[in-house]
């Protein structure tokens, strides 16, 4: 397994709690999560429209192919505005390592639930009882933060 996307993986668990402190800053100023939350994807638009634009033809074969995809991939953006939007909702109630835990709780449902039928076209990787007590100790670990 290459390193390098086990450290990009565990930056991105680095800064995740970050974009919760900030979208929830965002709202007290703005007062509405649906505002903050628009916000937030546009400042990441911009971002990306800057990156991509400095490799113009990799954006261009990009977007010649991605007609070709399946209409359920197109879903990402609608469940990163479900998951914005609740953390903006919940985190402030809840704590942010609590919704954290039950965020990667229902992260590990899912992605085992992928993972054992290859669902949308993700490699099939069996469920076993190594990884039920995987999940059964993420389960403890909420139990365990939230006290």
């Amino acid at each position: 397994m290459n390193k390098i996307y086990l450290v990009l993986a565990l930056v991105a668990g680095f800064v995740l709690p970050l974009q919760i402190a900030f979208n929830n800053k965002l709202t007290s100023f703005s007062g509405n999560a649906i505002t903050s939350s628009l916000i937030s994807f546009s400042v990441g638009t911009i971002a990306l429209v800057v990156y991509s634009i400095s490799n113009p033809s990799a954006m261009y074969k990009s977007f010649l192919q991605i007609g070709q995809s399946p209409p359920y991939a197109w879903l990402g953006g609608l469940v990163g505005a479900f998951y914005i939007i609740s953390t903006i909702v919940a985190s402030p109630r809840i704590g942010i390592a609590v919704f954290l835990g039950l965020v990667v709780c229902g992260q590990m449902v899912t992605s085992l639930l992928l993972d054992h039928y290859g669902l949308f076209g993700m490699p099939v990787k069996p469920f076993n009882w190594v990884k039920g007590i995987g999940l059964i100790l993420v389960i403890a670990g909420i139990f365990l933060i939230k006290k």
